[in-house]
C-alpha cells in the first residue's frame, strides 16, 4: 500500500519563505531505521524501529546543509479531523484522521497522519482542515540534545481503537496497525 503523493514539501516551503532544493537524511531519519540520529541517552525507538520519517535537514538552493529552524510552519499533509493532540518527548503530537486513502487500499482501516514534535496552532483539535493549513510549529526546544524536527507517521489504524485511546504506544503495541513510508509522500 502507498500514500497518495501530497504538496506537502511545496506548501511547507511557501509558508516559510525557505530557500530549498531537497530533503537530506542522516541515518536513522528515515523509516524503519533501526539507528537513532540524535541523541544518546534519550528513550529507544518503540519496537526498535523508526515508525516514521524526521525531517530536520535540507539542501538549500545554494547547495548549504540547513536545519529546519525552532518555529518552522508545518502543513497538513492530507485534508482530515485534528482527533487527539498529546505531549510527546519534544513537545506534542498532533493524530490526524484522513479523508484521502492510500490509492491501493482495500482495507476498513482508517487512514491517518501523525505529526511530532510540534507546538499546535491554537484552536485545532477537533477542526476538519485542509491539506496545506499550518497545524503547528517545530517546539521550542529549551533543555534538549534533540534539535528541532518534524516526525512524520502515516498509517492505517483498526476501527475498533477510539480516538480517545490514541498514544504512540497504543500505535506501536496494537494488532493490525499497519505504518507507512512517508517519504513518498512528500
Amino acid at each position: 500500500m502507498k500514500p497518495e503523493k501530497t504538496r506537502f514539501t511545496e506548501n511547507l516551503v511557501r509558508a516559510n519563505g525557505l530557500d530549498f532544493r531537497k530533503w537530506i537524511f542522516r541515518p536513522g531519519m528515515r523509516f524503519g531505521s533501526r539507528e537513532k540520529w540524535w541523541a544518546e541517552g534519550l528513550p529507544p525507538r518503540a519496537g526498535g524501529w523508526h515508525n516514521g520519517l524526521d525531517l530536520a535537514l535540507y539542501e538549500s538552493g545554494g547547495g548549504r546543509t540547513e536545519a529546519l529552524p525552532e518555529g518552522t510552519k508545518i502543513p497538513l499533509l492530507y485534508p482530515g479531523r485534528i482527533v487527539k493532540i498529546m505531549p510527546d518527548f519534544l513537545g506534542e503530537s498532533i493524530f490526524v484522521e484522513n479523508e484521502a486513502r492510500p490509492a491501493a487500499a482495500k482495507t476498513k482501516k482508517r487512514f491517518f497522519t501523525v505529526y511530532g514534535h510540534l507546538s499546535p496552532e491554537p484552536g485545532i483539535e477537533g477542526r476538519r482542515l485542509e491539506e496545506g493549513l499550518v497545524i503547528g510549529r517545530t517546539a521550542r526546544l529549551t533543555k534538549s540534545p534533540v534539535p528541532a524536527h518534524l516526525h512524520i507517521s502515516v498509517l492505517l489504524l483498526p476501527q475498533e481503537v477510539p480516538d480517545e485511546r490514541l498514544d504512540w504506544k497504543v500505535l506501536d503495541e496494537t494488532d493490525g496497525v499497519e505504518f507507512l513510508d512517508p517519504e513518498g509522500v512528500l
